[in-house]
């Protein structure tokens, strides 16, 4: 039997096969991936619709580069965004915080000077707060020394029954906020900066001797409508366990103001991080936050409206017990690092570095996958048109 064949069978291509080849090949927009790269109305590749082709057929390593070069910008950028408060008050410490005040060295109320001929700005009033009127022992002596350090002030007792009906009475708002803090040292905190925009005068930890009355005489020598101090700390900002003002002091009013946002931002996560939270919450960062905010906004710096003293000046005049009875266990640690700014920067620029390694390694993980993915989908395309 004779096979019959094809009169085609054989041949490469039929001959009308070869003028389309022909033009694709001559065609400068084609490309393998049959991309839509943008022709213009004359057949050419318009200038801006070019360049996604450049980036794909660049090598697969340099794809990877540029992406995690382009990622890391990124979360240094926020990380910086995110930190940018403390990086600040780090900066410019000095600027903000320098401790510029001083008193006399003779640490008696006849050495400071007289400034009669000025009115009292800040009212002669002493604040300190406990949980209940029953004072713990090991206050009982400090305390009797700022009452007669201060005999000639008005004292009054924040117990939390006294200070919650004050803040129900004058500053409903807050009372919400005030009942759902997660530790009572916030309620601690929360109350003195109210009396003291409320009433004005001076606060005092408990866990503090007075040794003799601080001279206010020469804090309002300077005829200054409103006046505060606060005593520096380490390793930036201020501390809340001294305070002086007057009445109605506007960088007071800031801090009572934001006492609900910042207590917002830790809520959540107070539990995790006690120390963290109370300090950002209410306690001396949140203060000093909110004080350098305030002092950024000024034509100048320093105002007189706002003076830092530090302990040694205070010395004549107070002695820090340092009861801390609202430390945490993650408090230690902090304060050893906060009293070491080596470590502080060190410890952030590992933990960066560490972070960026983590997720650049994770991002080409799932490059790796992606492309696998869809090289395997090619192939089941090609199987299937074959």
């Amino acid at each position: 039997m004779t096979a019959t064949t094809s009169p085609n069978r054989g041949r490469s291509a039929s001959p009308s096969a070869a003028p389309l080849m022909a033009n694709v090949d001559a065609d400068d927009s084609y490309d393998e991936e049959r991309l839509d790269w943008g022709k213009t109305a004359g057949g050419s590749v318009s200038r801006w619709s070019a360049w996604p082709r450049k980036i794909l057929r660049l090598p697969r390593p340099r794809k990877y580069a540029a992406l995690l070069l382009l990622t890391d910008i990124i979360i240094v950028s926020l990380v910086v965004l995110l930190f940018e408060p403390l990086i600040t008050l780090l900066v410019r410490n000095e600027e903000l915080f320098g401790a510029r005040l001083t008193f006399p060295l003779d640490a008696t109320p006849s050495a400071a000077p007289k400034a009669t001929q000025h009115p009292q700005t800040i009212p002669r009033i002493f604040h300190q707060t406990i949980a209940t009127e029953e004072i713990p022992e090991k206050w009982i002596h400090s305390q009797q020394t700022c009452k007669e350090a201060y005999k000639d002030f008005e004292y009054k007792l924040w117990t939390d029954e006294i200070a919650r009906n004050f803040i129900e009475a004058e500053y409903s708002w807050f009372l919400d906020t005030w009942d759902e803090y997660t530790f009572p040292i916030q309620r601690a905190d929360a109350i003195r900066y109210f009396v003291l925009y409320h009433y004005g005068g001076i606060y005092l930890d408990m866990d503090t001797n007075c040794n003799h009355t601080i001279p206010f005489e020469q804090l309002e020598a300077d005829g200054e409508t409103h006046h505060a101090v606060f005593k520096s700390t380490t390793p930036t900002g201020v501390s809340n366990d001294l305070m002086i003002s007057s009445a109605g002091h506007p960088v007071l009013l800031a801090t009572i103001s934001k006492l609900l946002y910042y207590n917002d931002i830790t809520r959540p996560w107070a539990k995790l991080l006690p120390h963290a939270a109370i300090m950002i919450g209410s306690g001396p960062f949140f203060l000093s936050m909110i004080i350098k905010n305030w002092l950024l906004d000024q034509p100048s710096l320093p105002t007189p409206a706002i003076q830092v003293i530090n302990a040694t000046e205070l010395a004549p005049y107070i002695t820090d017990l340092e009861g801390c009875s609202w430390h945490h266990g993650d408090t230690k640690t902090l304060m050893w690092v906060g009293d070491r700014p080596w470590v502080w920067f060190s410890l952030g620029a590992i933990g960066l570095v560490l972070g960026l390694n983590v997720i650049n390694y994770l991002i080409l993980q799932s490059c790796k996958g992606v492309s696998k993915l869809v090289s395997v989908t090619d192939e089941m395309k090609n199987v299937k048109l074959t």
